[in-house]
């Protein structure tokens, strides 16, 4: 091997596109690249949204899914990876690459777009319930999807630690909740583990909804544990910098704001 040659820390995610460039596999991509992380990705869903929402969504072929994988394993592994929208027909591929890999993974559990446009079947909920939360190293649910989760309503922010103790006895290894969907003066987050309990408490921002958020945090704990943090520590961090990013948000389209990557 040539000792000259740079070794680099390498993140996976596996993810659905966003032509609009605010979410997805392309917001993933940027987070690492500015969080020092060399991106890898395979696409699972093709999209067509706008910063208006999105409109329609199409599974990937389960065994293009799967050839991807394994040409990419048969490269390089990485130290750290991340799922977003995977759908019904193509969580089979990703389920037998979870079982496979020994670094961490963060599943971002995403059942329904910001526009409100459904995503999860009930065969697809319950085999996230059975066979993806369980393999996972934390998972991401907001709110709504928290509840559809464990088919409960979260009203305030005192209902998080029973909701964050639910997805534990699910099988999850630990858990952060993101709050921003409930109506309350302060947005928090919830991370739970079986040893550990941390609120990251933020005051509610002037804006309605910026998009790509979701995606963001979890690219960043992604990116933190690609690096070699701890899960405690790459959570906060992702945390510290979301909560940098949500203060400079540009409007490239005429909807919904995106986190800024260009400064």
């Amino acid at each position: 091997m040539n000792a000259s040659k740079k070794k680099v820390k390498v993140a996976l995610t596996i993810a659905g596109t966003d032509p609009s460039g605010g979410a997805g596999v392309a917001e993933d991509l940027k987070v690492f690249s500015e969080l020092g992380v060399h991106g890898l990705s395979v696409v699972s869903t093709l999209t067509v949204q706008s910063s208006f929402g999105m409109r329609r969504s199409v599974a990937v072929d389960v065994d293009l899914i799967a050839e991807q994988l394994q040409c990419l394993m048969e490269d390089t592994v990485p130290d750290a990876a991340k799922t977003g929208l995977v759908l019904t027909e193509t969580l089979p591929a990703v389920i037998e690459f979870l079982d496979k890999v020994k670094f961490p993974v963060v599943v971002d559990t995403i059942f329904t777009a910001g526009s409100g446009l459904q995503l999860a079947d009930q065969k697809m909920l319950d085999t996230y319930r059975r066979e993806v939360i369980p393999r996972a190293t934390i998972i991401t649910p907001n709110i709504p999807e928290t509840e559809t989760l464990l088919d409960v309503v979260i009203t305030d922010n005192r209902s998080l630690e029973g909701a964050a103790r639910g997805l534990l006895k699910m099988g999850a290894k630990s858990v952060l909740i993101k709050g921003g969907h409930l109506e309350e003066e302060e947005v928090v987050d919830f991370y739970m583990t079986k040893a550990e309990i941390r609120r990251f408490v933020k005051p509610r921002r002037g804006f309605k909804r910026a998009h790509g958020t979701g995606c963001t945090l979890s690219s960043a704990i992604t990116a933190y544990l690609a690096r070699g943090s701890s899960l405690n520590d790459a959570v906060a961090s992702a945390e510290a910098y979301i909560d940098r990013k949500l203060a400079d948000l540009i409007y490239p389209g005429k909807g919904a704001p995106i986190i800024n990557h260009l400064s």
